[in-house]
């Protein structure tokens, strides 16, 4: 039998998930970080210089996939924020 005191309420599931996308886009700006720090060391080596482009693409879909969730990230807050408005 299921617990009706832990129900979500449509509030709660969009919180829950803007949660989980802020997470995500926290990470994303931490893999830009570290890529960036990486495309940097890869091309100073002349031994490693033909795996520049690659990582410098690695980086642009990543720098793309943050781009992507953030007005995704908004949004959701956007709804909460009339969801919020709603209910008071």
């Amino acid at each position: 039998m299921a617990d009706e005191g832990n129900v979500k309420t449509p509030l709660d599931a969009l919180q829950d998930t803007r949660s989980r996308l802020k997470e995500m886009e926290h990470y994303s700006q931490t893999n830009i970080e570290k890529l960036a720090a990486l495309w940097l060391d890869v091309s100073e080596h002349k031994e490693q210089k033909q795996y520049e482009k690659m990582v410098d693409e690695v980086l642009k879909r990543q720098n793309q996939f943050q781009e992507s969730i953030t007005p995704l990230i908004e949004a959701y807050e956007k709804e909460i924020a009339r969801l919020k408005a709603d209910t008071a």
